[in-house]
């Protein structure tokens, strides 16, 4: 008879679990600040993993600290890793208590890390005959792995055993750690020797058999023909010996520790005494089996663990029931409005001339997602919620096409002014399903955005946490485990929406103060909250997007990629991934031998970025040709091979996001997909933008802003020459050229002479130093100074509005726009950047911000020209100065005047603003 296989041991990387969850799940407070992201993200871990592990035998490893015997052999033994981000710190401690109160063992050991007390363990019970699950996504612990040991990486549901580890490192487990050996680790700061990767240590290991062999048989190596750069390697294994003796005992997990198993943790099991406290080595097989049993559950601690970090989404997953808790004096009251209330309640909402409103739906996508509910607030401590699309309530709920025609008059009247946060979406579900949205009169997502432009978190939850000082309860945690927010009870849903809408009452009631103080009612009021309604009807229309010819070029520049890759290989002389920066600057820097000196560094090497290309670019074909794959590859698979698969089901049109705060200038920003980074400088790009065209009977028109910075640079500084330049519509870069260079009036300026003018008018606008400005036009450093100079000796007042503005950054600690947008030089981190950044950003900022604000107020003010007069004109995209609009072809003629009317005029500069308009059948042609 067979016997019945044992259950398996699971024994999980707490550590690591840990980091992976702060870094998963966005920032969560509880309502005294105190933060729970990776509280949340780690139990939800656990116990996902308990369901998928179904054993009775599993224990959690933890570090103990920083410091380890390791730390003592290596004093820079993970030097390099940053302190643990102060948010996570503070919930350090509380990680055991939630596995102590799950009933599974705890282990850490002070002076050891937790691989090796998960190395001692699994190492101890190899022969069991219990298969040894590690759960950990650490590829150092594959030296542990053997016939009884594997690796799970749960996150990415990835089993590792024999196949896997000799796939990664090209040898068995056992050799594993001398292969990290050689190569070392940069995030642990392990040195290794310089030069060699995982492909080449295999190789020595395959041939030697461990580091000390590869030690004893420098020689040979040196006359070892499959070693790629044998010589240099065996100079450095030489150089390095002792180096590398430690590197391979750092990397070496410890199978012995003296780690103890503590009664005290966790409830035990009846067989073990209470209280115990034992050694592993003073315990046979039997005994540390039954010791990494799971104990009960301590429901108690459970309930007062989700009460401390208000995870009351896990109570069911924890299986907990929390006793009811009575609401505090100080608490908001929100309310459900069914049908039975529905009359009363919406006499309430009718006698208001301004509330705010916030929709839940069933997904993002407004073509395509159902409105769950609504949410309103006119109230400093009521606020209430309407559900139209719950599963969990039978019976009760407003019907949705009743609901729109009863909200319409309201919703869709422009004097009842609307308030809430990122407005642009419920504008677009609401049209979606049948309602117009008007009177959208103040988003407290923009106003934060104009109050801090440069602030990195402009969500509801983070900005009620910083201006009221209250922890609002998150998506993520009111929905999880459920399909989507219809499955959400009526109780919760209330909390969760009517919150929203409250909150953004309040941080209305914050912020119109402080908007007014800022003297930003202009650019707010004036120009950023019109442009909602504007976004939302751009981002709902689409653009037309011609898959096939996509697949066309798809084909067509796989075969060119295929030439390019065959021409690298030849140039390298070896074949290598194209894309792995490692192996190239390998190829690069020691196979080839272009020198280093002067070159980008990063941890792992010598930097392979487009800078660095373009600098050897000279020294060898073989960095020219990889900017040329790269451009190819990217625009590929960015653009050519993604595009089609976006394209809207519902529409049959492609739907890029407009994002309103997503740049400290002002600029709009575009996403999912992202069609300003569509290069137009190379005949591969143009091609892309073909493959956008007009509906039939249509054509698209392009109207783009000429020299739209320079122009405001002249208005700005007020300078007689520049400004003249352009009232007399002359070629701005030529006078450039003719000014600096000293050209006689007689002789023409070159092509090259005239782009050299052009690189100089533009650097001086985003500050480029004589060093940068050098390495654009290649030329010496000091000719280049002597160009700046000649610059602001002929524009000098362009000099000395340069002068104010890093004065205004200094004194004021911002600099501003001509409609007074501000962008806070003050709070900029220059973490990682030259001392000369701030300021190009007060240089700059002004210049580009007004750009924003130009070409902001021009599409306000097409879109109300569209809308009043009913024009055969429809506004799609906006492209840096750029706006592209689809247009009846009997109507292009007409189209383009006004267009250019209202652009051209939107705003009253000392010299006049210029827009070239061109039409066709798809973008690239109305372009050109």
């Amino acid at each position: 008879m067979n016997a019945q296989p044992k259950e398996k041991i699971f024994i999980v990387d707490g550590s690591g679990y840990i980091f992976r969850a702060f870094y998963a799940v966005p920032p969560l407070t509880t309502k005294d600040g105190f933060p729970t992201n990776a509280l949340l993200g780690f139990t939800r871990m656990i116990l996902r993993l308990l369901k998928e592990a179904d054993s009775q035998h599993l224990v959690v490893v933890f570090d103990a600290g920083r410091e380890t015997f390791r730390n003592q052999l290596y004093p820079q033994y993970k030097a390099n890793r940053t302190e643990c981000p102060e948010d996570l710190a503070v919930q350090m401690p509380y990680f055991r208590e939630i596995i102590r109160a799950l009933g599974i063992v705890v282990l850490e050991q002070k002076g050891f890390e937790a691989d090796d007390i998960i190395a001692t363990i699994s190492t101890r019970l190899e022969q069991s005959g219990h298969p040894i699950v590690i759960v950990t996504a650490d590829k150092d612990l594959m030296q542990l792995v053997g016939p009884q040991v594997s690796l799970w990486d749960t996150m990415r549901d990835r089993r590792v055993s024999f196949a896997e580890v000799k796939e990664k490192f090209g040898v068995a487990p056992d050799k594993v750690v001398e292969v990290l050996g050689l190569i070392g680790d940069s995030s642990d700061n392990i040195p290794g020797v310089k030069g060699i990767g995982e492909k080449t240590a295999a190789q020595l290991i395959d041939l030697y058999g461990d580091v000390e062999a590869v030690i004893g048989s420098v020689e040979q190596i040196k006359e070892q023909p499959l070693i790629r750069n044998r010589k240099k390697i065996a100079e450095q294994i030489e150089l390095e010996t002792e180096l590398l003796r430690l590197s391979r005992k750092l990397v070496e997990v410890v199978r012995d520790v003296p780690v103890e198993f503590s009664g005290s943790a966790t409830p035990q099991p009846s067989s073990l005494p209470s209280n115990s406290l034992r050694l592993i080595q003073k315990m046979n097989d039997s005994e540390l089996i039954v010791a990494m049993e799971r104990g009960t559950p301590q429901h108690d601690l459970l309930g007062n663990l989700i009460e401390k970090f208000a995870f009351q989404s896990l109570e069911k997953d924890l299986g907990v029931a929390l006793k009811p808790r009575a609401k505090q004096s100080h608490q908001f009251v929100y309310k459900s409005v069914l049908a039975e209330q529905f009359s009363s309640w919406f006499e309430e909402l009718k006698a208001q001339k301004s509330f705010s409103i916030d929709l839940e739906t069933t997904g993002l996508d407004p073509l395509s997602s159902q409105i769950v509910g609504l949410s309103f607030c006119w109230s400093q401590s009521e606020a209430w919620y309407v559900p139209v699309g719950h599963t969990t309530i039978p019976t009760g709920q407003m019907k949705w096409p009743e609901l729109r025609e009863l909200l319409r008059p309201i919703l869709e009247d422009s004097s009842i002014t609307k308030v809430g946060q990122n407005l642009k979406f419920d504008s677009q579900m609401l049209a979606a399903h049948g309602v117009l949205l008007a009177g959208i009169a103040f988003d407290t997502m923009i106003a934060a955005y104009l109050l801090n432009p440069d602030r990195r978190n402009f969500t509801l939850s983070s900005l009620a946490l910083d201006y009221l000082g209250l922890s609002v309860s998150e998506y993520s945690e009111v929905t999880a485990g459920l399909e989507s927010f219809a499955d959400v009870t009526l109780e919760q849903a209330t909390n969760y929406a009517a919150e929203d809408a409250h909150i953004a009452w309040l941080l209305k009631n914050i912020f119109t103060p402080l908007i007014d103080e800022a003297h930003l009612g202009t650019v707010f009021y004036e120009i950023e909250v019109p442009l909602v309604a504007v976004l939302a009807q751009m981002e709902r229309r689409g653009i037309l997007l011609d898959s096939q010819l996509l697949s066309k070029l798809s084909l067509e520049y796989d075969e060119k990629l295929k030439i390019l890759q065959e021409q690298l290989y030849q140039l390298a002389g070896c074949e290598f991934n194209l894309n792995s920066p490692k192996q190239l600057s390998e190829v690069l820097f020691e196979k080839l031998q272009i020198p280093t000196k002067g070159l980008k560094k990063t941890k792992t090497g010598i930097s392979t970025d487009s800078s660095v290309l373009e600098q050897i670019a000279d020294q060898h074909p073989l960095a020219r040709q990889i900017l040329e794959y790269r451009m190819l590859h990217k625009l590929k698979s960015t653009y050519v091979d993604a595009l089609p698969a976006q394209v809207s089901t519902v529409s049959g049109r492609l739907h890029t996001r407009f994002n309103q705060t997503g740049t400290g200038t002002g600029r709009l920003s575009s996403s999912d997909p992202n069609l300003q980074n569509i290069p137009i400088q190379s005949v591969e790009g143009r091609r892309v933008r073909e493959a956008f065209i007009a509906k039939p009977g249509y054509q698209l028109l392009s109207a783009d802003y000429s020299q739209i910075e320079l122009r405001l640079l002249a208005h700005l500084s007020a300078d007689e020459a520049l400004c003249q330049a352009f009232v007399e519509d002359k070629d701005i870069h030529e006078i450039t050229t003719r000014e600096i260079l000293s050209i006689p009036p007689l002789l023409p300026a070159t092509k090259e002479q005239r782009r050299m003018g052009k690189t100089i008018n533009f650097g001086i606008i985003y500050g480029m130093s004589a060093f940068r400005l050098a390495k654009e036009l290649e030329i010496p450093v000091g000719v280049a100074q002597k160009y700046i100079d000649n610059y602001f000796a002929r524009y000098a007042k362009v000099k000395k509005y340069f002068s104010s503005l890093t004065d205004d950054a200094e004194t004021l600690g911002y600099v501003t726009t001509i409609t007074g947008r501000q962008r806070k030089i003050s709070d900029l981190d220059i973490g990682g950047r030259d001392r000369g950044f701030l300021q190009r950003v007060a240089i700059n900022a002004p210049i580009q911000g007004s750009a924003a604000d130009l070409i902001k107020m021009a599409m306000v003010a097409i879109d109300r020209r569209i809308t009043k007069e009913k024009l055969a004109l429809d506004m799609l995209l906006q492209i840096h100065d750029e706006l592209v609009f689809e247009c009846r072809e009997d109507f292009i003629a007409e189209g383009t005047q006004i267009v250019r009317e209202v652009m051209e005029g939107v705003m009253a500069l000392k010299v006049p603003l210029l827009v070239d308009i061109g039409s066709g059948l798809n973008w690239e042609l109305a372009h050109g």
